[in-house]
């Protein structure tokens, strides 16, 4: 069954502060861990990743890995928070850099497909790990990244490679964001204008993105983080996932946290229940 855990808000130790910006974190280093920059192969140019080496004593194995993909414009900076619980744990993590982003290769019309193609580049991303020793994997997403995981999981032949997924603020439906975002700035007449002119622009195919429609379909066992307080994906739309799926979701809704900010409000539970996720699925 779904566990559902609500948290409330919490102050942040000092020391332990690391904000949801990507702006001024550095990289592994400025949390005290060991990393290469690595470029990913993958189809339309290599890809800028972090590897950072998991603990030897660690209480996975070492060919255990995890992957993690930012957000909707954002940037490997948005895992720094969580890499030094992987590492803990012994997992290798590969922070990758998807088409489109900063500092990653670009396409032809350089836009964002809201996951119906940045899966692609995550799969190739799986590809890399196995061939550097990688056999049992885990997937991290926060934001859009959640959503390119669902796609992965929903579209890649090497899904079923995949023993489990962190999902933090994941989006999962566009056209409801549309009309959200519409909403919020009372702009809702506009909504439907905005979702045929973007798919006239760049040929977005939000069926391809609607990963709400498909729940039945997943089977991979999945640790969902979201905020009560978040205005970029609400989390009525989140919690649709985790009472659908109570089979395979463990829910934890943090009280007072926004859009990424579940560590934020507490990072000692965050961590602790990542770490018993982890533990369990890869015991």
């Amino acid at each position: 069954m779904t566990r559902t855990v609500q948290w409330q808000e919490a102050a942040l130790v000092t020391g332990q502060e690391v904000w949801p910006s990507t702006i001024g974190l550095g990289t592994p280093i400025s949390r005290g861990l060991p990393y290469k920059d690595v470029l990913v192969p993958a189809q339309h140019g290599g890809m800028p990743a972090w590897l950072v080496p998991g603990n030897p004593a660690g209480e996975v194995r070492g060919t255990d890995w995890v992957i993690l993909t930012h957000g909707y414009k954002g940037l490997r900076q948005d895992s720094l928070r969580i890499l030094p619980t992987f590492r803990r744990l012994g997992l290798t993590s590969l922070t990758i850099t998807y088409r489109n982003a900063h500092g990653a290769p670009r396409t032809k019309q350089g836009v964002y497909r809201l996951s119906a193609e940045e899966w692609q580049d995550l799969e190739a991303a799986v590809v890399y790990a196995r061939t550097q020793g990688a056999r049992r994997l885990l997937l991290m997403g926060f934001s859009m990244g959640g959503g390119i995981t669902l796609a992965f999981l929903r579209y890649s032949t090497l899904a079923a490679e995949v023993s489990g997924v962190i999902l933090d603020s994941p989006s999962l439906e566009w056209r409801a964001l549309i009309r959200h975002f519409a909403r919020r700035y009372r702009l809702l007449p506009l909504a439907g204008m905005v979702e045929r002119l973007t798919s006239l622009k760049s040929g977005q195919d939000f069926d391809a993105v609607d990963h709400l429609s498909v729940m039945d379909r997943f089977s991979t066992p999945m640790l969902l983080f979201h905020g009560s307080h978040d205005r970029t994906v609400p989390v009525e739309q989140v919690e649709l996932l985790a009472k659908a799926r109570p089979d395979i979701v463990e829910y934890h809704r943090m009280e007072g946290a926004e859009h990424v900010r579940g560590w934020n409000v507490d990072p000692e539970r965050y961590e602790a229940t990542l770490a018993e996720f982890v533990q369990r699925i890869m015991s």
